[in-house]
């Protein structure tokens, strides 16, 4: 019913699609009829709804718009894979059933429920178009079913009702579409595929549906009774509410998969169904005792479960020399079974965690439940003989708790891989009855020698229980033996950086890893390339921008391919999680969606260490000291011993008000490893707490005695640290001392220029800095590659000469920033140049008073590059200035990294988002920013208080009293 565009909202800054109705449905439909009645479908809120956002004409066109959704409609899903997996199926149902009880509830029908309708971003489920055909059907006069010979529906997917136009059509015709839908989800067709339009509906007013199992016989039976029932020719036998559809599909997700609602049922029904079932207690005990027992032997059928995913469960390993096969045996059969085919498996790291028991059906059905896998994998190792050995495997059906094929094998033990892989193809073989197999890998972890394979397994099960010193030298067996293991570098590297973060080692085996990425099972390459790309990103300087964005582009759609592929897998959250910390800030990833993916890593595996580093980080400059103990309390569980944690965690617990609070912090530092405090420093450097932990730490860093590893072991780093959080807290003297003894200022090269914007240092004698550094100074430091520093402190003098309207300055840099851009350098130092010079005349347009034209500039400079906060900051505050406060409040809070970056202008920016929430009416933001602001500069030196004095008076005016 509508050509659809990609459009850009000017006034907002944001992509929206835009729907124009073709002209002959256009020239009868009333307008201002049309406008009012999308109104009430855009007052939908609701997070599987599409929003509207307005509706209107154009030279006789109608149109209306929404936003962008990232991802596909299900119409190009199932074009390209057909029938769904069963819990994919009903995950995608329950999300669209949830957002018709939404509508339903608040009197919106949408008349078109389709796959091409509904959208599928990060696996769920977003309906769009609510309310357009009623809205088109109610502004032309006509009924609910045409427009001057249109049909507002569509044929294949309309209730007998709504086709016959019967004036008396309810929600419930939403509900016959959505059956059809997860009919065709299901089956990979329609209930009436091949028809016409009006043959299409004659069949839905006349035949009855052909049962869904008919067309797949797997489909459990209380599913496919919701979908028939969802089917039914008369309004009164179908399901009478989306929300009873909802909470039918919501218990298919519970651990008994029954089909009863789980929700509270009103207090009136439950006495009903009590007085009805009192007669038929006393006479059904035996059978529901019967019932029970057998429920206790067997799991409930309808469990949700991926039919093709697949759980390795460990083996029992009997005699011999065989106990590093128990877990063994689940790494090289996960990797060798995933990607035959539909399969996919279980991450040997979640089986570890969850398994329990033997090796019998009934572990191995639990394993799967756990899991949500439909197959099972389990058996035993024997020793027979001195050098022989007896492999027993069975591949159980979890849902129907049947064996589906069994395996028994003879073999040398000396010759493990051999037999592994001899397995898989075994195993292989009796899963392609039932599923399209066509190819088998058989050598997924295969190493140069059998020692080498022993030793990467033995490094694998020390990896998952965190000992990476133990696996590090498990690995540099394995590499000795076989050089070209990549898993076995891949984890090396991991491990190297998880023991010391900052290890010269880390990034050459994440390249050489990347070069032999070929051949490798599917997550395992998925991982790699991950890791490869990333480390290309971190390393390589003389990418061009481009470059960079492109490679960052991979990543993240690397990291969604394999979140996709595996939504179970704790690694690969983890992996997004980081890439997200260190790299999603360019593309608008906030700190708060950071934390879901860590979090969401953490759900799936609480004992995966490394999953909690950032969190710890996130949570106590998110939450405080309660977002610090969530993540703290579960991780000092996992690794008692951490220096780090012990040493942040006895900090945040003494009071304050203790007497002796420095001296007893004091103690704790002096036997803390230098980077262990290091970390406590990053760890702390955002909590505005009184007794200012980040700063004690920070200078017991400098006093630490001693050798350290990774970034600890640089003094220089160390130096910045302390300036860095000095100048964070308001301590400018101290920190402006520190900073004129260093030539090179690295990545704190901001902090001379913030301390100059918020007025910490006379404006004379800021003014004779950056002049001699105008002068002489180069524009960035010869050592600034080697540490990632960005251009020298000149490119942040900018903003403050703008504030001076000092416009001779401006352009001396812009055109020293020209004269760069054709030394011979990296690529990357010649764009910060370009950009400079780029930056340097939004600046001068901005001192010449031109705020109109220095915004268009400054919006034209690129965001994605870590040193453009200053100018995101400066394009906010002439939004402000220009009465655009909304727009202004979104850029300020995404105008810093997620990381690496602490001065004095990120908090002086938070008081001018209070202000800003302020005045939209966002009381609480607004008090929650100045709190923080006020708590942050509490004990800073007198140049900064009077920002203190605001933010206190800001919280007057927003609370009964100021808070302490």
């Amino acid at each position: 019913m509508s050509r659809v565009f990609l459009a850009e909202e000017l006034a907002l800054g944001r992509k929206v699609v835009l729907k124009v109705l073709p002209p002959d449905l256009a020239a009868v439909v009333s307008v201002d009829r049309f406008r009012r009645e999308i109104h009430l479908a855009a007052s939908l809120q609701h997070p599987h709804i599409v929003p509207l956002h307005a509706a209107g004409s154009a030279d006789g066109l109608l149109y209306y718009t929404m936003p962008l959704v990232e991802g596909e409609s299900l119409r190009a899903k199932l074009s390209r894979e057909g029938e769904q997996p069963i819990a994919e199926a009903v995950k995608l149902l329950r999300d669209v059933a949830d957002a018709l009880a939404c509508a339903h509830e608040h009197g919106v029908l949408h008349r078109d429920i389709k796959p091409d309708n509904i959208l599928v971003s990060r696996h769920h489920a977003l309906v769009a178009d609510f309310g357009v055909a009623k809205a088109l059907s109610a502004a032309s006069g006509k009924g609910a079913g045409t427009t001057e010979g249109v049909a507002l529906g569509t044929p294949a997917y309309m209730a007998p009702e709504q086709a016959a136009a019967d004036p008396h059509t309810d929600h419930r015709a939403d509900i016959y579409a959505l059956g059809v839908v997860g009919y065709e989800m299901l089956a990979g067709n329609t209930p009436f595929p091949g028809l016409s339009g009006q043959a299409a509906l004659a069949a839905h007013a006349t035949k009855p549906a052909p049962p869904v199992t008919e067309a797949r016989p797997s489909v459990p039976m209380p599913l496919a009774t919701l979908i028939m029932r969802c089917l039914e020719k008369h309004p009164a036998d179908r399901w009478q509410s989306a929300d009873e559809v909802l909470q039918r599909l919501e218990a298919m997700t519970t651990p008994s998969g029954g089909t009863a609602p789980t929700g509270a049922m009103p207090a009136r029904r439950q006495a009903l169904r009590r007085r009805r079932l009192l007669p038929l207690i006393g006479a059904g005990v035996a059978a529901v005792l019967v019932v029970a027992a057998i429920a206790l032997r067997r799991p409930n059928p309808g469990a949700l479960l991926d039919a093709n995913l697949l759980a390795v469960a460990p083996f029992d390993a009997l005699g011999g020399d065989l106990e590093l096969w128990r877990e063994g045996l689940v790494d090289l059969l996960s990797r060798n079974l995933d990607g035959a085919g539909p399969l996919r498996t279980v991450s040997p790291t979640v089986v570890v965690r969850r398994w329990s028991g033997r090796a019998d059906p009934a572990s191995a059905a639990a394993l799967g439940r756990r899991t949500g896998a439909g197959l099972a994998v389990f058996g035993s190792l024997v020793a027979a003989g001195q050098d022989s050995v007896r492999l027993d495997a069975a591949i159980l059906d979890v849902g129907s708790w049947r064996t589906v094929g069994e395996v028994r094998l003879l073999g040398d033990s000396r010759h493990m891989d051999r037999l592994a892989d001899s397995l898989a193809v075994s195993l292989l073989r009796e899963l392609g009855r039932t599923r399209d197999i066509v190819a088998v890998r058989t050598a997924g972890l295969r190493a140069t020698s059998l020692p080498a394979l022993k030793a990467f397994l033995e490094g694998e099960q020390l990896y998952r229980r965190s000992a990476w010193d133990s696996a590090q030298r498990a690995y540099r067996r394995a590499l000795a033996l076989d050089s070209t293991f990549v898993p076995a570098i891949r984890h090396l590297a991991k491990s190297l950086w998880w023991r010391a973060p900052g290890d010269d080692e880390y990034l050459p085996h994440l390249f050489r890893a990347g070069q032999l990425n070929h051949g490798l099972p599917r997550r395992d390459s998925l991982l790699v390339a991950v890791d490869s790309l990333y480390a290309a990103l971190a390393e390589i300087d003389d990418l061009t921008a481009e470059s960079r964005r492109s490679l960052s582009r991979r990543l993240f759609a690397t990291l969604e391919e394999a979140v996709r592929i595996y939504p179970d897998d704790p690694e690969v959250w983890y992996e997004l999680g980081e890439a997200r910390q260190h790299g999603g800030w360019m593309s608008g990833v906030t700190r708060s969606q950071v934390l879901e993916a860590f979090d969401r890593s953490i759900a799936l595996d609480s004992s995966f260490a490394p999953a909690y580093a950032h969190p710890l980080h996130l949570g106590i400059a998110l939450s405080g000291l309660q977002g610090w103990h969530r993540y703290a309390r579960p991780y000092f569980a996992l690794d008692p011993q951490d220096d780090y944690l012990r040493l942040l965690d006895a900090i945040l617990s003494v009071s304050p008000a203790r007497t002796d609070h420095g001296d007893y912090i004091d103690s704790l530092t002096r036997s803390a490893r230098v980077d262990r405090i290091l970390d406590a420093v990053f760890a702390a450097s955002e909590y505005p707490d009184s007794a200012e932990t980040a700063v004690r730490l920070s200078r017991a860093l400098i006093a630490a005695p001693g050798h350290s590893t990774g970034y600890a072991r640089d003094p220089v780093i160390r130096r910045h640290t302390l300036a860095a959080t000095l100048a964070y807290r308001g301590h400018v003297r101290e920190a402006r001392t520190l900073l004129e003894e260093e030539d090179d200022l690295g990545w704190v090269a901001s902090l001379p220029a913030e301390m100059a914007l918020v007025g910490a240092v006379p404006a004379d004698t800021s003014a004779t800095t950056f002049a001699r550094w105008l002068r002489h100074r180069p524009l960035w430091s010869p050592a600034a590659g080697a540490r990632g520093g960005p251009p020298a402190p000149l490119m942040f003098a900018l903003p403050w000469w703008a504030a001076r309207k000092d416009t001779l300055s401006i352009l001396a840099f812009a055109l020293r920033s020209d004269s760069a851009q054709h030394v011979a350098s990296p690529p990357r130092w010649q764009e910060m140049a370009r950009y400079g010079g780029d930056a340097a005349r939004a600046y001068l347009v901005l001192a010449r008073g031109d705020t109109a034209a220095a915004l268009l500039r400054f919006q034209a400079l690129p965001h994605d590059v870590w040193w453009s906060a200053l100018e995101r900051v400066t394009e906010a505050q002439i939004l402000s200035r220009r009465g655009r406060d909304a727009e202004a409040l979104e850029l300020f809070d995404t105008a810093f990294p997620n990381e690496g970056w602490a001065g004095p202008v990120r908090v002086v920016t938070r008081l001018e988002a209070a202000r800003i929430a302020e005045r939209l009416g966002r009381k609480q933001r607004a008090a929650d920013e100045y709190q923080y602001v006020a708590a942050v500069l509490r004990h800073a030196d007198p140049e900064l208080q009077s920002y203190v004095a605001e933010a206190r008076q800001g919280l007057a005016r927003l609370t009964s009293e100021p808070r302490p």
